[in-house]
């Protein structure tokens, strides 16, 4: 027989002291509603501090929280996956043919089933938006005190260990501009297989009392790891690569410590699982690459922006970027936001990049983690859960950081997965519960007062972790005034956003009041996606590489030339347009079927301006319609004049 021999110790807890009276057992139901009970209170909690932390009673859930960078590239997803049912294609983008992703596959699947159901209930896209993100706190929080519980730790550190886990940093730090990496609530599940197989706990095997394992396909450990398998490649490309990788080093402990190969093929399982489900999940890309050939330029990566994008452990312990600072009436005792201004140097190599300030773990995780970096290398014995934990903090270490096996694997491999810093999101999760369990086991060797402090404890351990892991924005009710962050706050962030959004919407509002139903060429010529920002010399501003998506999100039958994917014959057909002499390019503009030109002003030399204006005035003639926003920086001409004639002398119109 077969047996798995066991080398890493369990944590031993000394018997508590015998009483004289023993307690009366508990009810079976209170023993259900308890737990119940339990994950309420952590839910209520986590609401709470997300309605007092952001003051929601303030918030325009009408206007998205953030409007710049990749807001503008989700949400639009989002719209059409609320609007059509689905992200893949859209008529409404990439005119005169139609936007399709297949090129730049988005294969959050899991993330956009929630989202429609959302939206079944929700109509106005940006409302399912903002719902969605403040969602993933309390998602995250209850699966991570699920986890925590179900290797045995106690109500109130499971709990505190969900919430700080919801609160990272790195949550909302990334906030919705990078809005499905902050909805990272899969992952303590994808690590509790990953330490149930360093623990022996095998899926796809039954242990039998004999200690023997045997194949089982229809157990419930199985069944729980296939359906974590689906939802972990449904939930991202870079948390299905990070949980594959911590998945073979979760089997290679397991091997190690087990010394049987079954450990092994368990953890391949599941990472074929993964793989397989990522690769259903590319089968319209595949099927369309078959019909249309092959198009890597919107997915083009380069080996060498995985140390641009690496992991720095100093990034991890250091304080997050405008940090609460410890203040007394006008004077502050503590500069922990000047901590991080230090580091944030111009000349220090690979700053400043906005990956960078995303890593921070926050006090009680960075203690979690520095404890379990010391554990992989001391000469101490290796005992459960801290030789797995330490195991794969080490090796997701050791992959992540800048120079390390990440840059290998992006060199001699492949260059897709280059961002190795967002494994620092599963450092958190293993840092986390190496304290909580710490703190938790203590308390169970405790007896008579001593042991009454668990409660307390925890409550303070929360929140002290929530206080030092959210910055200036947050509690601003609670916050001691600091001149240096004038202007900054949570609600003039948010008035500038949406005084910005309501200027926007009513100017397109007009557009299509003028041309329901048309078609705009969007001008200056501006790549999609993933662009550089474009911006010609003395311009008076900047066009942000997805600003010219704003006209879909605030129209609902106008479509728009921005967004066809570049690489593709109707991409190659609207830069060449746009680099033609101004009058030629209007004229193809028009003979195309486009009923308006959008251009936007910003990024376009004022002298550039003028000449444009000049050449296309005569031909649109002095009573052509047009909508002039200055104070935007947008113009629209009415181009149906110039649209082609049929025999009859109607308009030709697309």
């Amino acid at each position: 027989m077969n047996r798995l021999p066991l080398t890493v110790e369990p944590a031993r807890i000394p018997p508590r002291p015998s009483v004289a009276v023993p307690a009366p057992p508990r009810s079976p139901w209170r023993l259900r509603l308890q737990p119940l009970a339990g994950y309420g209170c952590a839910v209520m909690l986590t609401c709470g501090l997300l309605f007092f932390g952001l003051r929601l009673d303030r918030a325009d859930f009408s206007v998205p929280f953030q409007y710049e960078h990749d807001v503008l590239l989700i949400l639009p997803f989002v719209k059409a996956t609320v609007e059509r049912g689905s992200h893949w294609r859209n008529e409404r983008l990439g005119a005169p043919g139609i936007q399709e992703l297949h090129d730049f596959p988005v294969i959050d699947h899991l993330h956009f089933g929630i989202i429609w159901l959302i939206g079944q209930v929700i109509a106005d896209p940006v409302v399912v938006f903002n719902v969605f993100y403040l969602l993933t706190y309390p998602i995250t929080t209850v699966i991570t005190m699920f986890v925590f519980r179900s290797f045995g730790l106690s109500l109130p550190a499971a709990g505190v260990g969900g919430v700080l886990y919801a609160f990272q940093p790195y949550h909302y730090l990334r906030g919705e501009i990078h809005y499905f990496l902050s909805a990272y609530y899969i992952i303590p599940l994808t690590m509790m297989v990953a330490l149930w197989i360093c623990q022996g706990r095998l899926p796809f095997f039954r242990r039998m009392d004999t200690g023997e394992y045997r194949f089982a396909l229809w157990n419930r450990d199985t069944l729980t790891a296939v359906l974590i398998a689906v939802a972990t490649a449904s939930a991202g490309a870079y948390y299905a690569f990070f949980a594959c990788l911590l998945l073979c080093c979760a089997a290679v402990i397991g091997w190690v410590t087990g010394k049987t190969w079954r450990v092994p093929v368990a953890g391949g399982l599941m990472v074929a699982g993964i793989a397989l489900v990522g690769l259903a999940h590319h089968i319209p890309t595949m099927v369309y690459h078959l019909q249309r050939g092959t198009n890597v330029l919107p997915t083009q990566r380069w080996p060498e922006e995985a140390e641009m994008y690496g992991l720095k452990i100093i990034q991890l312990v250091l304080p997050v970027a405008d940090h609460n600072n410890i203040r007394f009436g006008q004077q502050t005792l503590v500069n922990l936001s000047g901590i991080r201004q230090r580091y944030a140097s111009p000349i220090r190599p690979l700053m400043p990049y906005i990956e960078t300030e995303f890593d921070p773990l926050g006090a009680i995780a960075a203690l979690g983690f520095v404890g379990l970096l010391a554990y992989s290398v001391l000469p101490v014995r290796r005992v459960w859960p801290w030789a797995p934990l330490a195991g794969l903090t080490l090796c997701a270490t050791l992959f992540g950081t800048v120079g390390g096996f990440g840059d290998l694997f992006n060199f001699f491999i492949s260059p897709q997965v280059r961002c190795h810093n967002r494994i620092s999101i599963y450092i958190a999760f293993l840092s986390l519960l190496a304290v909580c369990w710490l703190a938790d086991r203590f308390f169970d060797t405790r007896t008579g007062w001593a042991a009454r402090c668990r409660w307390p404890f925890f409550f303070l351990l929360g929140v002290f972790g929530i206080w030092d892991q959210t910055d200036y924005h947050w509690f601003p009710q609670l916050r001691t005034a600091d001149p240096s962050y004038a202007g900054q706050g949570i609600d003039d962030i948010r008035e500038r956003i949406t005084q910005q959004y309501r200027k926007e919407q009513q100017f397109y509002a007009a557009v299509e009041a003028l041309m329901p139903g048309g078609m705009v060429y969007c001008y200056p010529y501006i790549p999609y996606p993933e662009a550089l920002p474009y911006r010609e010399p003395g311009s008076p501003g900047t066009i942000a590489n997805y600003d010219m998506v704003k006209g879909y999100l605030h129209t609902q039958s106008v479509r728009w030339s921005f967004g066809t994917m570049r690489g593709r014959p109707n991409d190659e057909w609207l830069r060449t347009v746009a680099e033609r002499p101004a009058r030629e390019m209007l004229h193809q503009v028009a003979l195309a079927g486009f009923t308006g030109l959008l251009i936007d002003r910003r990024g376009i030399h004022p002298q550039h301006q003028s000449q444009l204006m000049r050449e296309w005035n005569p031909i649109l003639g002095p009573d052509s319609p047009r909508i002039v926003n200055d104070e935007i920086g947008f113009t629209v001409l009415d181009l149906r004049g110039l649209m082609p004639k049929h025999a009859d002398g109607h308009r030709l119109s697309r």
